[in-house]
This record gives structure tokens, C-alpha cells and sequence, in this order.
């Protein structure tokens, strides 16, 4: 957030939203038993200073919220590390708010099998650099090489249908050269 504040020129300051929503999450952890400490640490505060006229957007899956700051005629979205969060505010807040906006917005992907995230990178880079307007990535999702997802993302993007399509499917024909498995 300190970043993004610095890049924009914007101060940080405490968001009272989001910080009752954090309070919340963590009291209702503790009621639960999930946490040993009770109450609002500085830490725990910390995830509450969002940058001036930032607007926190709900995290379902874990207590730091997402932020969307219109910058001029950019909309910049923050979103927590965690990629179970992170994933949680893009699929139910972001795409939806992408949705509404003139234009049209692609996002496809697969898992697979067999072969690791790193394995298989030096093939999307290429990739990446055959169909720029796509933003192809990778990310694991249990171990190094249990499953991987790749998801291929476009915005506004003439034939962005077809070009997602025909990327995802050179990227299927590269995991099964490796041996890798595609799951359905």
C-alpha cells in the first residue's frame, strides 16, 4: 500500500471500513478459537491505512481488504498475496466490476498435472511474447509440481476469444509433450 501511495503521491490513512471489517474478521477468529490473541494489533491495523480515496473491496476469504483507486482514467486494483485471497477478490469483485465497463473481458484456464510451474515458464514466456495483447500466467496450487493453473487473461482485446483459444491450446500440446496430465 506505502508503494502504491509513494507512486501515486497519495498519504495513507486509516480507513474506518476497512478496519471495522478487519476488527471483525480477527474477533470472530478468536471467538472461534483460530487465534490465541485477542484484539487489534498494530499489525492488524496496519492493513487498514489505505491510500487517500482508496475504496477497500471486501475479502471473503481472509481478513486484508482488496482497494481499487481511480488514478485519472486508470483504476488500479491492490490485491493481498495470499493467492487464495487474491484469487477470492478478483473472480467475485474485479471481474464482475471489468464486466461492467465498456469492453470485453476473457479469462480461461486449465490445471495440470505432472510437470512444475517452472518447467513449463519458459514456454509461456514465449507465448507471452507471441500473443502480447494476452496476460498468460501460471501460478501452483498444491506442491511444486502437483497443479499448476494457468489462466489466460484479455481486456478489450479485438479476437481476444479466438486468441485466448488458440494460445491455450499450444500450451496444452506443450504439457502434453512433457508428459504432463490436463485435468477436466
Amino acid at each position: 500500500m506505502e508503494g502504491i501511495a509513494n507512486g501515486l503521491g497519495r498519504k495513507l490513512e486509516l480507513d474506518h471500513h476497512a478496519y471495522a471489517t478487519i476488527k471483525k474478521t480477527y474477533e470472530r477468529a478468536y471467538k472461534k478459537g483460530i487465534l490465541k490473541l485477542e484484539g487489534m494489533t498494530k499489525e492488524r491495523e496496519k492493513m487498514a491505512y489505505l491510500p487517500v480515496g482508496a475504496i477497500p473491496l471486501p475479502n471473503t476469504v481472509g481478513t486484508a481488504p482488496g482497494v481499487k483507486i481511480i488514478e485519472e482514467k486508470t483504476t488500479i486494483f491492490i490485491l493481498p498475496g495470499v493467492p487464495a485471497e487474491m484469487k477470492a477478490i478478483f473472480r467475485n469483485i474485479i471481474v464482475p466490476i471489468l464486466k461492467e465497463q465498456q469492453g470485453n473481458f476473457i479469462e480461461k484456464g486449465f490445471l495440470f498435472s505432472g510437470i512444475g510451474e517452472s518447467q513449463i515458464a519458459a514456454y509461456t514466456n514465449e507465448l507471452e511474447k507471441k500473443y502480447p495483447q494476452l496476460w498468460i500466467k501460471t501460478h501452483p496450487r498444491i506442491g511444486l509440481s502437483v497443479e499448476v493453473e494457468i489462466s489466460i487473461t484479455a481486456f478489450n482485446v479485438e479476437n481476444g476469444e479466438e486468441l485466448a483459444d488458440k494460445a491455450l491450446n499450444e500450451i496444452r500440446e506443450i504439457i502434453h509433450k512433457l508428459n504432463g496430465k490436463i485435468k477436466d
